[in-house]
C-alpha cells in the first residue's frame, strides 16, 4: 500500500532505503517546508533493539548543533510508525558523486575537512558515529557537506561496560541490511567486536578519503568475510598506484588514519582535521600564486630579462611542497602563507602599474626573491633546536615479517646518530627509564610508552616509524611529534619495491626528515652516509645485530656474542658488529678475542657512520694499538663533532684518571654526568677524579648521588670502600663489602686483600687473595685467576717474600699472556731481582705492542730502570725514567718510588725526598698502594741522609702507625725499626 502521509507530513516521493528504514521527501503542511522523513520499516517495529537504535539516532543527532550535521526537526510515533523528520538536503550523496568524474584533490580535502568538523562536534559530546561511509555524506549543490544517519551512534561507553560481542553477534545474522556498520568501512576493532571510541570514525573516514582519491576502496573481497579479513590483516595498496598525482603528504595522512593499531592512528579527529587543513592551505596558496605569476602583464614584464637574472627561488617557488611544521600562531603577524601571498599580489600590482619602468621591474624581481627567502625561512622555522632531545619509539611492523622487528629502528638510530644536530635519547637510557617506570627494560616502546618516557625525562619530541606491505611492495612512514602537545613536527613517507630496497629507502626518508626537523643542509650533506653502506646491506645481518644489541644493552654479554657473530657471518665487513663484539669480549675479560674483533672493526671502519667510525677508532687506538696520542685526538674530534654525546666526555674522564691531570678528569666527568645522569660509569669516573685531587668527601657525595638514583656497579662500591678505608670508617667499609659480597664475592675478597697489603699484613692479604682465586676458578675465569696470581707475586716481591714469585708468575702466564699479564709478570720479576726472565718478557712486550704508549713510556722504562738500579747503575735508572714524567700518574707510584731510590743511591737526598713526598701528597691516586706506606720509610732515609733527624723520626713513626698490625717478619719493617733505633 502506497504511503500518502504520516502525522502532518505529506509524502512527495521516496528517496531511498537504509539499514533500518526508508527515507522520503515530504512536505511539512504546518510550516510549509520540505523535509526528509525517515521511517522504521513496519516489520522491524517489533524488534526492541532496532527500535531503540532508531530512536538513538534522533537523540544523538538532535543533541548536536553544527552546520555539517543534519538538523533534526522532530521525532514521533503515529499508528505504530516511528519516524524522524530532518532538514532536506538538495544535493547528492558522496556515493553518487564517486560514480561521476574523478575528484580533484581540492574537492576531496574540502569534503574531508567538513566531515572532520562534524565529527569533532560529535566526539566532543562523547558521541561516535560508527557508520561513516559515502552513503551518509551528502553534498549540496554549493559544495556544503552534511553528515547523515547517526543511527548507529552510541554514547561513548566505558570499556568495562561495553558489550564486546554485540557486533560479532550482529554480523553473523543472515538477514540483509542489519549489520551494525558497513563492513567495508569498519575499523579493525569494530569488526572484531572490541570496545570503540572516536578513533573508529577516523578509520572509517580514512577509508572514504582513500576511495575519493584513488577511485577504489582500500579493502575489498568477494564476501563480507573477505573484506573483514583484509581490514584486519592486509595493508592497502599505495594510493600512488591509482592516483599518481596525489601528493605524498595526503597519502601519509590517509595511511595514518588507516593504521590498524588504534594507538598508532590519529588519536583525535582534530589532529586529522589540522593536517588536512594545512595541506589544503598549502595547495590553495600554491595554486593562487601560480595564477598570479601566470598573469599576462607579470609574464611580459619578466620576459624582458634573461632567465639567468631571475632568482632561482622565484623560478622554484611554485614547486614548494613541504607542509610547514606546526607552530603557535603569532598574533601580531599574519601567517607566512598569507604574507607570501599578499607580497606576491602587491608586486604584481606594482608591475602592472609601472609596466614601462624597467628599473621597477628589476626591483620587483629583487623583492620577489627577498620575500621568498625571508618568508620561506620564516615559514620553515626549525622544528627542533640543538637543545632538544628526541626519543625513537619502536617501529610498527604490520607486514608479518619478523625480519623488520627492531631492525628498522636500529638502522634509523644509526642513521640519525650521524647527525651532530639531533640529540637521540640512547637505547641504554630508554632501558633505564623503563626500569624506573617499573616496566621490563625490553618492553616495546609504543606511542603511549614513548610519550610517558618523554614526560618523565623532559624530552620534547618522539619519532615513530611504521612499515606496511603488499606483496613485495613496502611503505615506510616516519613521524616526529611533540610529546607534550601531540602536534606533528615533521613526517616523511617512502616506498620500496622489494626488501633489498628498504634500507636505502629508509635512509632517504631519514635524511629528508632531518632537514624538516631543522638540521642544516651542510650538516646533512657532511654526515649522511647511506644506511646500507655504513651498517650492512643485509636485513638479516642487521636483525641479528639488533638482537645482539638488545642483550648487550641488558649487560647479557655472553648471550649477545652469538648474535653478533651470526651477523658477521652474514656480512663479514659489518664493522660496528665487530666493535660491539669486541666490547662484549672485553667485559668478559676475554681480552685477546676483544683485540681481534677490534682490529676487524678498524679494518672495515669505512663501513661505519661518522659517529661509529670514531667509536671504532677510539676502541682500536685505546684497546689494540695503545696509541694514546691518537686516542686523545679521536676523542677530541668526537667531542667537538657530537658535543651532546656523553661517551667521549666519559672516556676522556677515565683517561685523565689514569694519566692525569685529575682536574681535567673532574671537568670531563662533570660534563658526562650532565649529559647522561643515568650512567653509573660517569659518576665513578667523576668520583675518581675527585679522589685523585684528594677531595674524598666530594667523591663520596658523587657516588652516593648515583646510588640515590638506583645506579649501581661493583666499581662504585669498590671506590666507596677505598674512601671509607682512607677515612678510617670501619662501618662504611663493612657496608660496601656486604653490598658486593652477593654479586661480586671475588672482588670483595680482592678489596680486603689490598687493604691488608696496604697495612703490611702479607699473610692476611694472601689469604684473601687465595679465596678470590677459588671463586674465580669456580666461575671459570682464567683471566681473573691470572690477574690475582700476579697481584700476589708483585705483593710478595715488594715485601721481600721472593721465594714463591717465579713459580706464581709461571702459573699465571700459563693461563694468559695478555698484555696486562705480561706487564705484571715482568714487574714482579724485576722487583724480585730476576733480570733475565724479566728481560725476556720485556722483549715480548716491545715486539707485540710497539705502538702502545703506556707500555713503552711507563711499564718498560720502569722495569728497565729497576733492573739497572739492581745492578748499581743509579744514573742509568734515572735517565731511563726521565721520559716517563708525562705519564707518571699511570705508573701506580713505581716511577716516583724507583726514581727516588736512585737519587738516594746517588746521595741526592733533596731530589729523593721530592719523589717520595710526591707519593705521600697524592694518596688519592692509588688509595691502597703499599708504596704509600713504604714512601714514609724512604722519606725518613732521605731526611737522615740530609741530617734532619726530627723529620726522619716523624716519617718512621708515620710508617709504624700505618703498619701497626703488619707481619713482623717483613724485611723492610725489620730494617725500619733498626734504623729508627739508631736515631734514638
Amino acid at each position: 500500500m502506497e504511503l500518502k502521509s504520516i502525522s502532518r507530513y505529506r509524502i512527495l516521493e521516496k528517496l531511498g532505503a537504509g539499514g533500518m528504514g526508508e527515507v522520503y521527501l515530504a512536505e511539512d503542511t504546518k510550516l510549509g517546508r520540505k523535509v526528509a522523513l525517515k521511517l522504521l520499516a513496519e516489520e522491524l517495529t517489533q524488534n526492541r533493539d532496532r527500535l531503540s537504535r532508531f530512536d538513538q539516532e534522533a537523540y544523538a543527532a538532535s543533541a548536536l548543533n553544527h552546520p555539517n550535521i543534519l538538523t533534526i526537526y522532530e521525532m514521533g510515533d503515529e499508528a505504530g510508525r516511528h519516524y524522524i523528520a530532518t532538514e532536506f538536503i538538495d544535493g547528492v550523496t558522496l556515493r553518487k558523486r564517486l560514480s561521476g568524474p574523478p575528484m580533484e584533490l581540492s574537492e576531496v580535502l574540502d569534503i574531508a575537512i567538513q566531515v572532520t568538523g562534524a565529527l569533532e562536534e560529535a566526539h566532543a559530546a562523547r558521541i561516535v558515529h560508527r557508520d561513516i561511509k559515502p552513503e551518509n555524506i551528502m553534498i549540496r549543490r554549493n559544495g556544503h557537506v552534511k553528515v547523515l544517519d547517526f543511527g548507529l551512534a552510541k554514547l561513548t561507553e566505558r570499556p568495562e561496560e561495553a558489550d564486546t560481542e554485540a557486533i560479532t553477534r550482529a554480523m553473523v545474522q543472515t538477514d540483509a541490511g542489519v549489520v551494525l556498520g558497513t563492513s567495508q568501512y569498519m575499523s579493525p576493532e569494530q569488526a572484531r567486536g572490541k570496545p570503540i571510541d572516536g578513533r573508529t570514525d577516523i578509520w572509517s573516514l580514512g577509508v572514504v578519503l582513500y576511495e575519493m582519491a584513488a577511485g577504489r576502496a582500500p579493502f575489498t573481497g568477494e564476501t563480507k568475510t573477505d573484506v573483514i579479513v583484509a581490514i584486519a590483516k592486509i595493508d592497502p595498496m599505495p594510493m600512488a598506484r591509482f592516483a599518481p598525482n596525489v601528493p605524498p603528504e595526503f597519502e601519509w595522512i590517509v595511511m595514518k588514519a588507516l593504521r590498524k593499531d588504534v594507538d598508532e592512528r590519529y588519536q583525535t579527529v582534530k589532529e586529522l582535521e589540522s593536517d588536512l587543513k594545512k595541506l589544503k592551505q598549502r595547495i590553495d596558496f600554491q595554486s593562487e600564486l601560480e595564477r598570479s605569476m601566470a598573469s599576462e602583464r607579470f609574464t611580459g614584464a619578466l620576459s624582458s630579462f634573461p632567465d639567468t637574472d631571475i632568482p632561482a627561488g622565484a623560478q622554484q617557488l611554485s614547486a614548494h611542497t613541504s607542509i610547514p611544521a606546526p607552530a603557535k600562531p603569532t598574533e601580531s603577524l599574519p601567517s607566512a602563507a598569507q604574507t607570501r601571498a599578499s607580497s606576491a599580489e602587491y608586486i604584481v600590482r606594482e608591475i602592472k602599474r609601472h609596466k614601462t619602468t624597467a628599473l621597477l621591474v628589476g626591483l620587483a624581481v629583487v623583492l620577489i626573491a627577498a620575500a621568498i627567502v625571508f618568508f620561506s625561512v620564516r615559514g620553515k622555522r626549525p622544528a627542533l633546536t640543538d637543545k632538544d632531545t628526541i626519543l625513537l619509539a619502536d617501529f610498527v611492523n604490520t607486514t608479518g615479517d619478523p625480519v623488520f622487528d627492531d631492525t628498522l629502528k636500529q638502522a634509523l638510530a644509526v642513521h640519525l646518530g650521524q647527525s651532530p644536530f639531533l640529540d637521540i635519547f640512547s637505547e641504554d637510557r630508554v632501558r633505564d627509564a623503563l626500569r624506573f617506570m617499573e616496566r621490563a627494560p625490553d618492553e616495546r616502546v609504543t606511542r603511549d610508552v614513548a610519550r610517558e618516557i618523554c614526560e618523565r625525562q623532559g624530552i620534547k619530541a618522539m619519532l615513530l616509524g611504521s612499515i606496511s606491505g603488499m606483496g613485495s611492495h613496502y611503505v615506510i612512514s616516519l613521524e616526529a611529534s611533540n610529546a607534550q602537545t601531540g602536534d606533528i613536527i615533521a613526517r616523511e613517507q617512502v616506498e620500496a619495491d622489494g626488501k633489498e630496497q628498504i634500507l636505502k629507502a629508509l635512509g632517504q626518508a631519514a635524511s629528508k626528515l632531518r632537514e624538516k626537523l631543522g638540521e642544516s643542509l651542510s650538516s646533512i650533506q657532511k654526515f649522511d652516509a647511506p644506511i646500507e653502506q655504513v651498517t650492512t646491506s643485509s636485513l638479516e645481518a642487521l636483525r641479528q645485530y639488533s638482537l645482539g644489541r638488545e642483550k648487550h644493552s641488558d649487560t647479557k654479554y655472553r648471550e649477545a656474542i652469538p648474535f653478533y657473530k651470526h651477523a658477521i657471518e652474514l656480512d663479514e665487513k659489518f664493522a660496528i658488529a665487530y666493535a660491539r663484539l669486541a666490547a662484549c669480549y672485553n667485559s668478559l675479560k676475554q681480552y685477546e678475542l676483544s683485540r681481534e674483533a677490534s682490529e676487524k672493526a678498524y679494518e672495515y671502519r669505512d663501513r661505519a657512520s661518522e659517529r661509529e667510525k670514531l667509536i671504532v677508532s677510539w676502541s682500536y687506538y685505546g684497546g689494540v694499538s695503545g696509541d694514546w696520542e691518537k686516542t686523545d685526538e679521536t676523542l677530541q674530534i668526537w667531542k667537538r663533532t657530537y658535543p651532546r654525546d656523553w661517551e667521549p666526555f666519559n672516556v676522556l674522564a677515565n683517561r685523565y684518571t689514569l694519566v692525569g691531570p685529575f682536574d681535567k678528569a673532574v671537568q670531563e666527568g662533570t660534563e658526562a654526568v650532565r649529559l647522561n645522569p643515568k650512567k653509573a660509569q660517569a659518576y665513578v669516573n667523576l668520583a675518581v677524579g675527585f679522589m685523585g685531587l684528594g677531595r674524598f668527601d666530594e667523591a663520596k657525595s658523587v657516588l652516593k648521588q648515583a646510588q640515590a638514583q638506583k645506579l649501581e656497579s661493583a666499581n662504585m662500591h669498590g671506590r666507596l670502600y677505598q674512601i671509607a678505608f682512607i677515612q678510617g670508617n670501619a662501618a662504611g667499609m663493612k657496608e660496601e663489602l656486604d653490598s658486593a659480597a652477593a654479586a661480586k664475592a671475588d672482588e670483595s675478597q680482592m678489596w680486603q686483600a689490598q687493604a691488608a697489603e696496604f697495612s703490611g699484613q702479607l699473610t692476611k692479604a694472601n689469604q684473601f687473595n687465595d679465596r678470590a682465586i677459588e671463586l674465580a676458578r669456580l666461575n671459570d675465569s682464567k683471566e681473573t685467576v691470572a690477574q690475582l696470581l700476579l697481584q700476589q707475586a708483585i705483593r710478595d716481591a715488594t715485601f721481600g717474600n721472593c721465594g714463591p714469585v717465579a713459580g706464581i708468575t709461571q702459573q699465571a702466564l700459563a693461563l694468559s699472556r695478555e698484555q696486562a699479564k705480561l706487564v705484571a709478570a715482568a714487574s714482579a720479576l724485576t722487583t724480585y731481582g730476576q733480570a733475565g726472565p724479566a728481560q725476556s718478557l720485556i722483549d715480548e712486550l716491545s715486539k707485540r705492542f710497539p705502538q702502545d704508549t703506556l707500555v713503552n713510556t711507563i711499564s718498560i722504562p720502569v722495569m728497565r730502570a729497576q733492573i739497572e738500579l739492581g745492578r748499581g747503575n743509579a744514573a742509568q735508572a734515572i735517565q731511563l725514567l726521565e721520559p716517563t714524567r708525562r705519564y707518571d700518574v699511570a705508573g701506580e707510584f713505581w716511577p716516583q718510588f724507583i726514581r727516588g731510590q736512585a737519587f738516594l743511591k746517588q746521595g741526592n737526598s733533596a731530589q729523593a725526598a721530592a719523589e717520595f713526598q710526591n707519593i705521600i701528597d697524592h694518596r688519592g691516586w692509588y688509595p691502597l698502594s703499599p708504596l704509600y706506606a713504604l714512601a714514609h720509610v724512604q722519606l725518613a732515609r732521605a731526611a737522615t741522609l740530609n741530617g734532619d733527624t726530627a723529620k726522619a723520626r716523624k716519617e718512621y713513626q708515620d710508617f709504624f702507625t700505618l703498619w701497626k698490625d703488619a707481619d713482623p717478619s717483613i724485611p723492610i719493617l725489620i730494617a725500619a725499626h733498626q734504623e729508627y733505633d739508631k736515631l734514638k
